[in-house]
């Protein structure tokens, strides 16, 4: 996959400005292509004739150029099949390590804890997600339209290794004692349907969504910081400067679909992301970064709801 970097610079030198105002180089097999910070409106017809020049397939676009000017661009481009780099495949890679940073944070664990993940159907999608999970936590509960298919998985599961996990789409129920829940494709007006714990930590993958119920206390989680080695910053920073031209989330992501990881078992996504050494270390709301004592603050309201009920 070829991906272009694409980021505002101070292209500022006079007949070039006027004349040109894209300056573009080589990075592997990639190019990063930036841009006149002057005046970009008369840059965009150019920038796309680049783009399709160059058979570029994916886009990074720097945090400068991410809004109405991404948004012009990609409608530009129209049809053409181009994959927008955004950091969610990487959210969706690492969700088991979202979950478990957040059980980390509250002081418990992920043995003492139920886990519930809520999706809809969708044909490919790969269920083997569901197995970190499942080995790992208390119980995992299941939330989806896909009854039948998830039937099928739950009667394997506790045929074959005598673990039960809990399949139901009770709109009503399903979520009202969740403490923890992973949203991997239902949109707003699709959770909205349900009706979930006041004090739920919800972790949106594929879109993000604010569940703001009235009654609603909890937190949206729709993105998140990682760190990286120091030999993938070095050669990074070769795109562009982490701070301030480029999130690291996508710079990552975009690592991994230059080696087909899409076309990967599960299994060795997980390793690969383990092997280069790629944790979490922020999470980010609807309202910012989430604080360690908003997570703990969630983890008690639930404990004493819990005692309450004893």
């Amino acid at each position: 996959m070829v991906v272009g970097y694409i980021k505002e610079e101070n292209i500022d030198s006079g007949i070039f400005q006027k004349i040109k105002g894209v300056e573009i180089r080589k990075f592997d097999n990639n190019y990063v292509i930036a841009i006149s910070n002057k005046d970009k409106s008369w840059l965009k017809k150019r920038l796309v004739k680049n783009i399709e020049k160059l058979k570029i397939e994916a886009l990074v676009f720097g945090n400068q150029l991410e809004g109405s000017f991404k948004e012009e661009i990609c409608t530009m481009l129209g049809r053409r099949k181009l994959q927008i780099i955004n950091g969610k495949l990487l959210m969706e890679y690492m969700e088991y390590e979202i979950v478990k940073y957040i059980i980390n944070k509250q002081g418990t664990n992920t043995k003492k804890e139920d886990i519930y993940i809520i999706f809809k159907k969708e044909d490919g999608l790969d269920l083997n997600f569901l197995k970190r999970f499942i080995e790992n936590f208390k119980v995992t509960n299941i939330v989806t339209n896909d009854i039948e298919r998830l039937k099928n998985v739950q009667e394997n599961l506790l045929e074959n290794d005598g673990i039960l996990i809990a399949v139901s789409n009770n709109k009503k129920k399903a979520l009202k004692r969740a403490k923890y829940i992973i949203n991997v494709n239902l949109n707003k007006e699709e959770l909205e349907k349900y009706t979930i714990n006041r004090n739920s930590i919800i972790i949106n993958i594929r879109e993000n969504v604010k569940y703001n119920s009235s009654s609603f206390d909890g937190i949206n989680i729709n993105y998140f910081n990682i760190s990286c080695p120091d030999e993938y910053i070095e050669k990074l920073e070769q795109i562009g400067d982490i701070e301030t031209k480029f999130d690291l989330v996508k710079l990552y992501e975009s690592i991994l679909l230059c080696n087909n990881i899409q076309k990967q078992e599960l299994e060795a996504i997980y390793e690969r992301i383990n092997e280069d050494g790629i944790y979490v270390t922020e999470l980010i709301g609807n309202n910012g970064l989430i604080s360690d004592e908003e997570l703990q603050k969630i983890h008690k309201a639930n404990l004493d709801k819990m005692r309450k009920l004893v």
